[in-house]
């Protein structure tokens, strides 16, 4: 009797380790596993820092025909003064420094156009600017850089950097500005093509920024005092509706018109920090400028902590620190082709930084709006999730940059000692996220989404403007709109209004395309872009990128943290 005893309760073990455990994200705050972060039911702490991240040493160059393309062959030269830029003829010159008069150009190379862009000035500080949200013993960090783009790999380096100076972070989120007047941290944007713009001593002194930032946080802690959410439909601002402030330059016309806004208050009723979500290019001063600038942010920035100031009104500003967080800006979500009217009547045309400053300020005038009339949140709770996730590399181009050292990243999952084939394809490692802070829901993006994915749109519902078809007649190309995915999108399947999807945060993976409208040339792909408005396929990862990533969110997204199902 006790063999047939024990035999049903072996069966019944053996069963139960055969169940698939319940799927969980890599780590959750509060309650996971690992015991870092037990509880999140105090009062909220929060805390804001700021470095700048303006390149130390580089020097400038003579343009001889203003095109923004450092050409020695057609006469451009460079000013071989040093780091401080400053030649035996200046004043205040205090002698030779690093690098001067050694016929070597320190160049820094500016991202996001094109190559053979050096800067040769500073128009407005770049900026590492972050915010550190604390909840019984629960801390979690974000950083916007203003940059074109950051790395998971120096992401992770960040976050070592930030352990060692004991910042006790469990989870750090650094999301690029995107703007396209900095340093190139990608590499893509050398001198010339083939040739990486990436220095590693310069992603050494944005890594340095990034935690001093934190630190700086951690030191300005308070406790918060309120919390306001709020966001504004874009496109009822003017008579051009969205198309004063950015157009979308591949069909179909899917434009996220959202301006979102946070403020977060002390006891004393002093702003600690703002943030404002809001998805578009910055690069408004277009490829010839050489200027270092980070574009509308800057503007925006400081409207939105000084105050806004037209001819016709003036409106105070909220102080703190404000931090501009990117959105969709995929499909390709531009400034560049408009015509921006100010509240006061003028209008911007021209690529110029008059047509950056008042894109700054129109956006920073609809972020306070909407925080005017936005939601108290009482006594928010801080949770967030992080889900790790491998991404193909099947672009040719991309694949030859890696295996050049043009990018210089680290890959998984292949053998490097064969040839790459279809069965031996170098992958890289990223992640998403979805953070939590009372009612505001943000989801982590490693890319330049496409609205579309976040938002649907296809029954032209999104475009935002009257002057604009969803698709173009003259479209060679025009995508199927009867392949297009239904719903629910990704903002659906988030909690409440008040969510946002921060772009290019924890990574820089290029464009995150729509499978069904994802169209390569057949003879060279990757290498030239399909016939239409097929841009974005030249500069992703491939045609899984976004099945991929959709998949992980969609299971992120529907994951509950309470019930761990």
């Amino acid at each position: 009797m006790r063999s047939l005893t024990v035999l049903p309760l072996l069966l019944l073990a053996c069963k139960k380790d055969d169940v698939e455990p319940t799927w969980q994200p890599d780590l959750f705050c509060p309650g996971d596993p690992s015991g870092i972060c037990e509880l999140a039911e105090g009062t909220l702490h929060v805390g804001a820092g700021k470095r700048s991240i303006v390149p130390n040493c580089f020097e400038s160059w003579v343009d001889t025909d203003n095109n923004g393309e450092y050409q020695r062959s057609k006469g451009d030269s460079f000013l071989d003064c040093g780091c401080d830029q400053l030649c035996p003829e200046d004043e205040g010159y205090p002698g030779p420094d690093q690098g001067e008069g050694d016929d070597v150009f320190q160049a820094v190379w500016l991202a996001g156009f094109g190559t053979g862009r050096p800067a040769a000035s500073v128009n407005d500080p770049l900026w590492a600017r972050a915010a550190i949200f604390e909840q019984d013993d629960t801390r979690f960090g974000i950083v916007a850089l203003d940059l074109v783009g950051w790395f998971n790999d120096d992401v992770v380096l960040s976050r070592e950097l930030a352990d060692e100076r004991g910042l006790d972070l469990d989870y750090l989120v650094i999301a690029a500005t995107h703007q396209h007047e900095g340093p190139d941290t990608v590499g893509m944007w050398g001198e010339r093509v083939g040739k990486t713009g990436y220095q590693e001593d310069y992603g050494a002194q944005v890594r340095q920024a990034i935690v001093d930032a934190l630190s700086d946080a951690q030191s300005d802690l308070r406790e918060l005092g309120e919390m306001k959410l709020g966001y504004v439909d874009s496109s009822t601002y003017s008579e051009k509706g969205t198309r004063n402030l950015i157009r979308d330059s591949r069909d179909p016309v899917i434009i996220d018109e959202r301006v979102n806004a946070a403020l977060f208050v002390d006891k004393q009723g002093q702003t600690i920090t703002s943030f404002v979500n809001w998805g578009n290019h910055p690069e408004a001063l277009s490829d010839e400028n050489t200027a270092l600038t980070s574009d509308y942010s800057h503007y925006l920035r400081e409207a939105m902590e000084g105050g806004v100031e037209w001819e016709n009104y003036q409106r105070e500003g909220l102080g703190g620190i404000s931090i501009y967080l990117n959105g969709t800006v995929g499909g390709l979500m531009t400034p560049l082709g408009i015509t921006v009217t100010d509240p006061d009547g003028n209008e911007h045309s021209a690529a110029s930084f008059e047509k950056a400053e008042a894109i700054g300020k129109i956006v920073a005038d609809m972020a306070l709006d909407a925080l005017e009339s936005g939601d108290t949140i009482a006594q928010p709770k801080l949770a967030f999730e992080q889900v790790k996730l491998m991404l193909p590399i099947d672009n040719w181009g991309f694949q030859a940059m890696f295996l050049s050292g043009v990018i210089d990243r680290e890959t998984f999952d292949w053998d490097n000692t064969q040839i790459i084939t279809e069965y031996n394809v170098p992958k890289l490692k990223t992640e998403i996220a979805r953070i939590q802070i009372g009612d505001l829901e943000m989801l982590s993006v490693p890319g330049e989404a496409f609205p579309e994915l976040a938002f649907g749109g296809y029954d032209g519902s999104k475009i935002g403007n009257e002057s604009d078809p969803l698709i173009s007649p003259d479209n060679p190309n025009p995508p199927d709109l009867d392949l297009a995915p239904d719903g629910p999108y990704w903002f659906d399947l988030m909690s409440g209004e008040h969510a946002w999807i921060l772009g290019l945060s924890n990574d820089e993976v290029g464009y995150i395309v729509p499978a069904y409208d994802f169209i390569i040339d057949p003879v060279s792909p990757y290498i030239n872009e399909a016939e239409g408005d097929h841009y974005e396929e030249t500069n992703s990862l491939g045609a899984q990128t976004e099945p991929l990533l959709d998949a992980a969110i969609r299971q992120l997204l529907s994951w509950d943290p309470e019930t761990g199902d």
